[in-house]
């Protein structure tokens, strides 16, 4: 059973397309990858990571319950 031209030259768009999709997809990933290492990298820096991050300064500080009422909740 033979397919038709047509159908044949679809296939073939098809499967050039859906590789360079692929290229794309993988070589995102890999960007992505490399940014959150060097991300974290930068993060081990204590001046660094003063800058980026809104919990740094809070750290070591501790948390305080607000009593509003006398007895205890369960």
């Amino acid at each position: 059973m033979s397919k038709d031209p047509k159908s044949e030259a679809y296939e073939q768009l098809f499967i050039r397309f859906s590789t360079k999709v692929e290229k794309v997809i993988i070589r995102a990933i890999l960007v992505v990858i490399i940014l959150l290492v060097c991300v974290q990298a930068l993060l081990q820096n204590a001046y660094i990571r003063k800058h980026f991050t809104r919990v740094e300064p809070l750290e070591g500080q501790p948390y305080m319950v607000p009593q509003h009422s006398d007895r205890e909740r369960s």
